[in-house]
């Protein structure tokens, strides 16, 4: 007798080929679904995104940029590993070092006005005190004296005047006279006392 579900398993058996076919197209077409819009075809929202990173980079890029533009108005600093020439920074530091100093200019001594007199230099005289016997200054005399001053020899000076002594002209009616004090009129003429000679010379200081 013949087994009833002999027939099933010829079926199975003719059938099964074309069930792992179907199988395979199906795994297949899913697998080309999921690829085509996990690998192939990104999302809307994640191309939104790629773009806004690539516009935002592109302007990060142009700020950059600009920043590096060199005016070329502006002066470029020189390259600090090159050697300065020693030779020109020499010269102009003398240069300026020369204009810097100060020459000392020496006074212009003016000769007073008066009667040049020569008189005798007395043992310890100097020009200071030659100076203040006839009422000059100590450069007045050593520029009318640029061979120096020497004790014993005689010195240019200039006196107001030369007064000879008459009637009555003691020393302070004299000093009077020409405007000096009687002090002064007593060193000029190395007096001590009050006393004057008729027909006696009186130098007359400057002042």
């Amino acid at each position: 007798m013949k087994n009833p579900f002999s027939f099933f398993k010829e079926s199975s058996s003719s059938n099964l080929p074309v069930i792992t076919l179907m199988i395979l197209l199906a795994t297949l077409a899913g697998l080309v679904f999921v690829g085509y819009e996990h690998f192939l075809g990104p999302q809307t929202d994640q191309l939104v995104k790629a773009e806004k990173a690539l516009e935002e980079d592109e302007t990060y890029l142009g700020d950059v940029a600009s920043t590096m533009v060199v005016d070329s108005t502006m002066d470029i600093a020189p390259d600090s590993t090159k050697s300065p020439d020693t030779s020109s920074v020499d010269l102009a530091q003398q240069k300026k070092e020369a204009e810097a100093e100060v020459v000392p200019v020496e006074p212009t001594v003016v000769e007073p006005a008066g009667k040049p007199y020569s008189y005798q230099i007395a043992s310890g005289e100097t020009a200071s005190s030659i100076a203040t016997r006839f009422g000059l200054t100590e450069d007045q005399v050593k520029a009318m004296n640029p061979g120096g001053i020497k004790s014993g020899a005689k010195v240019k000076v200039k006196i107001k005047a030369l007064h000879t002594v008459g009637p009555g002209d003691v020393l302070r009616v004299v000093a009077e006279k020409y405007k000096v004090s009687k002090k002064s009129l007593m060193e000029a003429n190395n007096k001590k006392e009050d006393i004057t000679l008729r027909g006696e010379q009186l130098v007359i200081p400057i002042k």
